[in-house]
């Protein structure tokens, strides 16, 4: 296994440590990614895909695209070329199974939009509206109305009015259970429309909206368009699981509904069907220019683009009398990265670009940012501004340069609103009640779409910022830094130009162009994502004069390259396929052209929806429900919801003076703060918060009672990403030193309860916050147990949703490497025979380790303590067993959990047994499904000929010296991964 590692150095991590760090958000990836999800049509209901501020998008323009005929995974490759038909239609049904929990939100379903020039305003607005189904919570079918909702309405103009101003139907369930949603509307009868839930009829109203829908719109998925393709709002996005997509040209029946709502088989040959995303491919497709796309099962070719990476061109840029060759990069809702960079500026910096972007439309929605550049990392050393106590930071922008519109009543006319320039370092707006928020901006006229260059510099000792713009200096207007805020205009001299004077960056980061993270090297929001070009992106660790920017930034060639620690020219060239990944996709990457001998490759990708093992209540033909997949080696976690009360009473010898709870968690939910861990042993305000975990959105810490006031509460960094994240949090009395890790790394240290004892016999709970031993639970009314009453909710509900695993409570502060290690112990048993490497598993009798519940049960009320120590916890309400790990279901195609073959059946005397193991005297390929020949090698290119592979393709496949992991969640992937990575570590094969 080769794998091109980024060197991180060796003073902030250790060689090891920083191999697997600065790949452990890849292998989280790897994870979600497409690639390893089931075929099992008829056999579970695979997959589904998941939604998190996400939106997919077809365009309605004839394209040409390439797709894959995947039966044998092989590169065969099949030109075909169709416009998107079908859609124009006097009639329409939309089904789906969905899941969500999100109360917070108006998720919107389906969005359906016209590409509109239209002067008039209402008229725009209605395009964009050709077709949606909105909101979640009080779901509606909309067809070209300006207004979904209005308040008041008295002329009953908006959709929601034809719907008598009352919900319909609410697919939400805080314990994520699934409904199924069937939308027909017809031109008939005044454009009747109908809403089923479950085979239900919710809602029959006469819309009065009868003009057919037009062909040529943009379909978007989990997103409402307020323009051609785009301009989504963040409050109107859909949070969750979605299964089982068809759209009709026809108005189905209930009956049709009824029949079809839980079956796959016959679907795809049934008339009126336009199209049909099961999110069940082995593979996505490689469409035109890496276009990664979900197959449509209708036969009509409407694939649903998933991945699309950024372009490569070539430009000529015109400035004046000058010009310039070079490479560009065209971005639209995707990323050039890398998430485990080194050799980054840790004092004085500059960067450098080009930029294009679209002109600014007064017509368009919001603010129109673009992000062009963000590198995130951690703070080190004392941290101003946070009284010497928090010492360990994440920066979401230790350097962030963007580019958005906005309208000042000081610094603009109120009316016309001004391009801005803004520049955040060393920064994290969430952390520490904005006492970590530097952000300067400085306005510049660039609302056309030409070219531009833009440089900032910075200075470590002074915080000075400045910007050329088109090699002209300019004047800050608005600036934001520890907590405090001014504005002034450029006329009247600007704002102080310095900002985050003496603060340090590690070299250690993940660095993004067209993004902004939230997290590292992801938690990206659409909404401000780059819609526009880069070329020429030069990264320094130095201040360069504005001569030295004036006079180079014409010049491909430099002559003074001192201090350049980063450059992309993004030329052919510099531009190279990857190898193909864990899941057989293939990134592209750009080159780092810099003389650094720490290079920054990034690679090219786009932010998408997840594939997540689908529980969708499908069923057989006999009406039977498809068989769930299960995990081989007991792999099983708990989904918690407010309707769950999980916990242990009287808690005997709960550590007192050192601490350190871990656990694995994965959630999408934003609307809750979300807490895992609640260990009370008193009243409320006296005990209730004896140790508190709170926040997964923006994680906070409590210990006995203290919770660090308003300048030290909040870590500034979240794990409700919809992706498995480990968390690990330590204390220690002595000092009261209190360390936050995410993934292994540190995020967060801060100072809680210092001397302080915790006291033993107290209640857990995990996954509800307690404002008293057992109960006052902070929840929303409707939650299990007993509740707060609503103005008592002082951070308003708290409830964890998501699921949770492998939770331990150590007596002790357990190290960063130790937390690695610990992370690298939750593998299972994989095909890597444990004895050829030590990880250092994690032992149930450690006489450290206090209580441990890995939740293998998969079944019951009970979450045994493996310690032996008795901390089991009781689970109160009907438990929601997830299957977490490896995953197998013999006779789906895949080669899964403890499988060695997979040929699609479970017929035995052909290679691969009933029980997915290769026999006697048979070889089978790595290919999926598995093709088996004898032993013998004068038969196998019988066995080749009859697969429609080469014999060297088969040979090649069987002789690849790395095992199957096919299995789909994080605790498959990471766990497995960390192991095989360990492992080629340790034993020198790693290069």
């Amino acid at each position: 296994m080769q794998l091109q590692l980024q060197p991180i150095r060796p003073d902030d991590l250790s060689v090891a440590q920083g191999v697997l760090l600065g790949l452990f958000r890849a292998l989280q990836r790897l994870s979600v990614v497409a690639g390893t999800v089931s075929t099992a049509a008829d056999k579970s209901p695979g997959h589904a895909l998941l939604l998190n501020n996400h939106a997919v998008v077809l365009k309605g323009f004839e394209v040409v695209v390439q797709f894959l005929v995947s039966s044998t995974q092989t590169s065969i490759r099949v030109r075909d070329s169709f416009a998107l038909q079908g859609f124009a239609s006097d009639a329409v049904t939309f089904e789906a199974w969905l899941s969500s929990s999100d109360v917070c939100n108006a998720g919107t379903i389906l969005s359906y939009a016209l590409d509109s020039n239209s002067t008039n305003a209402q008229q725009r607005t209605a395009d964009f509206n050709h077709f949606a189904i909105f909101d979640a919570h009080r779901m509606i079918a909309c067809h070209a109305f300006t207004y979904f909702t209005l308040w008041p309405d008295p002329n009953k103009i908006s959709c929601y009015s034809k719907y008598g101003n009352h919900p319909v139907t609410s697919i939400l369930e805080r314990d994520g259970s699934w409904h199924h949603i069937a939308v027909t509307w017809t031109a008939a009868n005044h454009g009747t429309t109908k809403i089923y839930q479950d085979g239900l009829l919710m809602a029959q109203v006469e819309t009065g909206a009868t003009e057919p829908l037009q062909p040529g719109g943009a379909l978007m998925l989990g997103a409402d368009q307020d323009c051609y393709a785009g301009c989504t709002d963040s409050t109107q996005a859909y949070h969750g699981l979605m299964d089982e997509v068809r759209i009709w040209s026809v108005e189905r029946t209930q009956e049709q509904i009824l029949d079809n709502m839980r079956m796959r088989d016959g679907v795809a040959d049934q008339s009126g069907l336009v199209a049909y995303w099961t999110f069940d491919d082995p593979n996505m497709l490689e469409g035109t220019s890496g276009v990664w796309q979900a197959r449509d099962s209708s036969k009509n070719g409407h694939h649903l683009p998933l991945v699309t990476p950024p372009q490569q061109d070539m430009v000529t840029i015109h400035q004046g009398r000058q010009t310039y060759d070079t490479g560009m990069l065209s971005f639209s809702n995707n990323y050039a990265l890398n998430e485990a960079v080194g050799g980054m500026p840790e004092k004085d910096l500059t960067v450098e670009m080009w930029a294009r972007t679209p002109a600014y439309k007064r017509t368009a929605a919001g603010l129109q940012p673009s992000e062009l550049l963000s590198y995130a990392t951690h703070t080190t050393g004392a941290v101003p501004f946070s009284r010497g106590i928090t010492d360990h930071v994440f920066v979401d922008d230790a350097i962030l340069i963007e580019k958005y519109y906005v309208t000042d009543a000081k610094v603009g006319d109120g009316n016309t609103p001004l391009s801005t320039i803004g520049v955040s370092i060393n920064a994290n707006p969430r952390s520490n009640k904005g006492k970590l928020h530097h952000w300067i901006n400085f306005d510049v006229d660039w609302k056309d779409n030409e070219w531009h260059h833009l440089a900032v510099t910075w200075r470590f000792e002074t915080g000075k910022t400045e910007l050329l713009f088109d090699g002209v200096a300019n004047v800050p207007t608005w600036r934001g830094s520890a907590g405090r805020w001014q504005s002034k205009p450029a006329t009247e001299g600007g704002v102080d130009p310095n900002m985050a004077a003496g603060t340090l960056r590690l070299p250690n980061g993940s660095l993004v162009l067209g993004q902004n993270q939230e997290c590292y090297g992801g938690c990206f929001n659409p909404q401000s994502s780059l819609r526009g070009d880069l070329a020429d992106v030069r990264i320094w660790s130095k201040a360069l004069t504005q001569d030295a920017i004036r006079a180079n930034r014409f010049k491909a060639s430099l002559e003074d390259t001192d201090g350049l620690v980063a450059r992309y020219v993004f030329t052919a060239d510099n531009i190279q396929e990857g190898s193909t990944d864990a899941n057989g996709l293939r990134k592209k990457v750009v080159l780092d052209s810099s003389p650094s001998t720490m290079k920054k490759p990034l690679y090219l990708w786009s932010d998408m929806p997840r594939f997540e093992v689908s529980t969708a209540p499908l069923a057989d033909k006999q009406g039977q429900p498809l068989q769930l997949p299960d995990s081989p080696w007991l792999d099983h976690a708990l989904f918690l919801s407010d309707q769950q009360v999980l916990l242990a009473t009287n808690f005997q010898n709960f550590p007192s003076t050192a601490v350190t709870v871990e656990f694995w968690m994965w959630s999408v939910d934003n609307c809750n703060q979300g807490v895992p861990f609640s260990y009370a042993t008193g009243p409320y305000g006296d005990g209730d918060n004896s140790f508190l975990i709170y926040g997964y959105n923006n994680w906070m810490i409590d210990v006995m009672e203290e919770n660090g006031g308003y300048s030290d509460r909040d870590s500034g960094t979240g794990s409700a990403d919809g992706q498995w994240h480990h968390v690990a949090v330590t204390w220690a009395s002595q000092d009261g030193h209190t360390h936050l890790y995410l993934d292994g790394r540190k995020a967060w240290s801060t100072v809680r309860g210092k001397g302080k004892r915790i006291p033993s016999g107290g209640t857990l709970v995990i996954g509800r916050e307690q404002d008293c031993p057992g109960g006052c639970f902070d929840s929303r009314e409707g939650a299990a147990g007993q509740t707060q009453r609503t103005y008592q909710l002082e951070y308003g509900a708290q409830d964890f949703i998501g699921v949770m695993d492998e939770i331990r409570i150590w007596s002790t502060v357990r190290s960063q490497s130790q937390i690695q290690q610990g992370i690298a112990s939750d593998v299972k048993r994989t095909e890597v025979n444990e004895a050829d490497v030590d990880i250092g598993r994690i032992k149930h009798n450690d006489p450290d380790l206090v209580a441990y519940w890995t939740f293998e049960e998969g079944s019951g009320y009970l979450v045994k303590d493996v310690t032996g120590k008795g901390h089991d916890l009781h689970i109160q309400q009907a438990p929601q067993w997830r299957v977490v790990g490896p995953q197998q279901l013999c006779g789906n195609g895949l080669v899964e959990g403890l499988e060695h073959c997979d040929d699609g059946n479970t017929a035995s005397g052909d290679g691969c047994s009933s029980t997915c193991q290769i026999e006697e005297g048979f070889r089978c390929s790595g290919l999926q499904p598995s093709t088996c020949w004898p032993a013998d090698e004068s038969d196998a290119a019988t066995a080749a000929a009859q697969s429609g592979v080469s014999h060297d393709t088969l040979k090649s496949t069987f002789s690849l010296d790395i095992p199957q992991l096919a299995c789909w969640t994080h605790v498959c992937a990471c766990r497995t991964l960390w192991y095989l990575l360990l492992h080629a570590y340790q034993s020198g094969s790693l290069q």
